[in-house]
């Protein structure tokens, strides 16, 4: 990279790097306006360019608007110079990120220098994507340079600004895809110029594939090697015609498209190659390639056509490449895993462990499992973390649910209260994202796994059913329930009268999560057992009155009337379980969610959906155990 690597003097002093023949890429607010001349510095040679195109500047002294980037094409090059190689992907949370520029911070005359960062989250800036670097210092001088993905081997982005000078709080870096912002004629001559120069130079290949070759390949891309010849030979090929059209054409008419505009054919295969793989493990990207390979006569078709081929082979796809595209069913949502496990030793005290669920098969930790520390400590822990998490799965453009699986002793912590954004001090956790509870202990008692797949199933063949409500009574005990839940197989959803904290409710949810039962809703501002328990009359299993004291036995698995006058807890689940909530199609998770956003708007401290708490408890999602090895270390460790 640092060969690469040049000094920009424009508009003001930086850093840049060639990434094609005889094209520098810098920071607009370092290299200027469009037209303007600039002077590059390159292994003692100065070279005369032109700003071919560039970020608007800002009126007054305001902040360089996104992209801040320009594409300076030189007079006169330097021969045989060589070129990075752009990786217009973003990378994983905590990738190593290693970055270079030029900067007089030592010396009076500028000097190389680089900075190791990890890639910490997203950040939205006029509009755009912006990198969050963190763990080093971006000295002056350093804007324009180049940031390599330790990972692909690729270069992912360009230093833009420091968060704080002489600190290692890090800064921003705007990924190499916000180039396609620029004019389409400037940006298609340097991409086709780049691709073409690795077609034929792979020198930085080379280095790139023994970097990408150490980390995990994502299950069934195109090889990065490949997509570089692939994307060499498209170069060659005339103009992608209407790029939108060719990206729905292949991603399907019910996908949005994406915000950063496309022009050419790489840029199409990138953007597909973004999204969650197929349900025929066909790379949508290299089914893009076949389409435009066939279209294409002559040689140029024909070489495409079997490099596709090849890679079709490498990649085991057999006849399926040509079949037509099978529309993918909704999967199970992505989520944010959260474990908070108490100490062996000491059950004040909690472990944190956290995971990015995108399917059975792509479950990604989001580091190792903390020291046991105090309940205060691991939950400001998860508050820490979260954002980061959420904001690499958020993507995708899909709902990134978080599912917390605790102890029961944590169910009513006001996990979907939190305010985990400070900048957005009104915005809550459990407003923006499905927020799920699980059950720790159930998830780790393979015994009670047989009874709680058997009615997650029931409840998937019946999950238009309004759920049960446990009624609460004084004489309501741990047997009395489980005759009742035992005596009806298929029962898998219910709601609770009233908040765990109280005796009866608490046996209720811990007999039902024994029981298997899946999905629990109660309320945690129920914190009496029946609201209204003077009132004459009960709704009894029937829904006809009851003519005993309300309290005088209990009532399981009531159904409520909602022509009767009640009790407060028949009409919590006669507003939860009515005929609009029936009629909606959305699963429980999202509703929640769109409820407590409701009760919130409503302005009413009464509304039904205050302090709603949903458990929801899928058997399929599951976490790997760690190796033994490690858990025996913990277990020592820990006690």
């Amino acid at each position: 990279m640092k060969s690469c690597l040049v000094q920009v003097r424009g508009s003001t002093f930086g850093s840049g790097f060639f990434a094609a023949p005889g094209h520098v890429v810098s920071c607009a607010h370092v290299a200027g306006r469009p037209g303007d001349p600039v002077k590059v510095f390159w292994e003692g040679g100065e070279f005369e360019g032109t700003i071919a195109d560039a970020s608007p500047a800002p009126e007054g002294g305001e902040i360089w608007p996104y992209p801040d980037l320009a594409i300076i094409t030189l007079a006169r090059p330097p021969d045989a110079h060589p070129c990075v190689w752009l990786d217009d992907r973003i990378p994983d949370g905590g990738t190593l990120l290693k970055a270079a520029g030029y900067s007089d911070k030592y010396r009076a005359v500028p000097e190389r220098l680089t900075a190791d960062f990890a890639y910490s989250s997203d950040q939205d800036l006029d509009g755009g994507l912006m990198l969050r670097l963190k763990r080093d210092e971006v000295p002056p001088g350093m804007s324009g340079g180049p940031v390599l993905n330790t990972r692909s081997g690729g270069v992912c982005a360009m230093v833009k600004a420091t968060r704080m000078e002489d600190t290692d709080m890090g800064g921003l870096a705007v990924p190499v895809g916000a180039l396609r912002r620029l004019a389409p004629a400037a940006y298609s001559r340097l991409i086709r110029a780049h691709d073409a120069f690795h077609g034929r130079d792979h020198g930085w290949a080379s280095a790139a594939d023994e970097l990408a070759a150490a980390s995990p390949a994502r299950r069934g891309a195109i090889p990065r090697s490949e997509e570089r010849a692939m994307f060499a030979l498209m170069s060659g090929l005339p103009g992608a015609g209407n790029p939108k059209a060719a990206f729905a054409a292949v991603a399907g008419p019910l996908v949005p498209l994406p915000e950063t505009p496309m022009h050419e054919h790489r840029d199409v295969v990138s953007e597909l190659e973004a999204m969650a793989r197929t349900v025929d493990d066909v790379p949508r990207g290299l089914r893009y390639a076949a389409t435009l390979a066939g279209a294409t006569h002559g040689a140029a078709g024909a070489r495409l056509s079997e490099r596709v081929h090849l890679i079709a082979g490498m990649l085991g796809l057999g006849d399926r490449l040509h079949t037509p595209l099978t529309p993918r069913r909704p999967g199970p949502p992505s989520s944010v895993m959260v474990r908070l496990r108490p100490s062996r030793r000491d059950h004040t005290r909690y472990h944190v462990g956290m995971w990015r669920y995108e399917g059975p098969a792509a479950i990604t930790p989001a580091g190792p499992e903390s020291p046991a520390g105090p309940l205060p400590e691991a939950l400001a822990l998860v508050r820490e973390r979260l954002p980061e998490q959420l904001a690499i799965l958020g993507r995708s453009g899909e709902t990134t649910m978080v599912e917390l699986i605790v102890p029961r002793d944590l169910m009513e912590e006001d996990f979907d209260s939190w305010k985990l954004w400070p900048r957005r001090a009104w915005s809550s956790l459990g407003r923006k994202h499905p927020v799920v509870l699980r059950d720790l202990e159930r998830l780790e008692d393979e015994e009670l796994h047989p009874d709680w797949k058997r009615r997650w199933n029931h409840f998937l063949r019946d999950s238009a059913g309004a759920p049960a409500l446990v009624c609460n009574g004084d004489r309501l005990d741990h047997e009395v329930l489980e005759g009742w839940i035992e005596s009806d197989p298929t029962l898998a959803a219910l709601v609770l009268a009233g908040s765990p904290r109280h005796t009866s409710s608490g046996a209720a949810l811990e007999v039902a999560l024994a029981a298997g039962i899946p999905v629990i809703i109660w309320r945690r501002t129920d914190t009496l057992d029946c609201p209204r328990g003077d009132h004459p009359r009960c709704a009894s299993g029937t829904g006809a009155p009851d003519a005993l004291e309300p309290r005088a036995r209990p009532v399981a698995g009531a159904r409520a009337d909602t022509g009767r006058d009640v009790c407060a807890a028949h009409d919590f689940h006669a507003e939860l379980t009515g005929p609009a909530a029936r009629e909606a199609s959305t699963p429980w998770p999202e509703r929640v969610r769109i409820l407590r956003g409701e009760a919130v708007s409503a302005r009413a401290p009464a509304h039904y959906a205050q302090g709603l708490v949903l458990l929801w408890d899928d058997p399929e999602r599951r976490i790997s155990d760690p190796p033994m090895r490690y858990a025996q270390e913990r277990y020592q460790a820990d006690g």
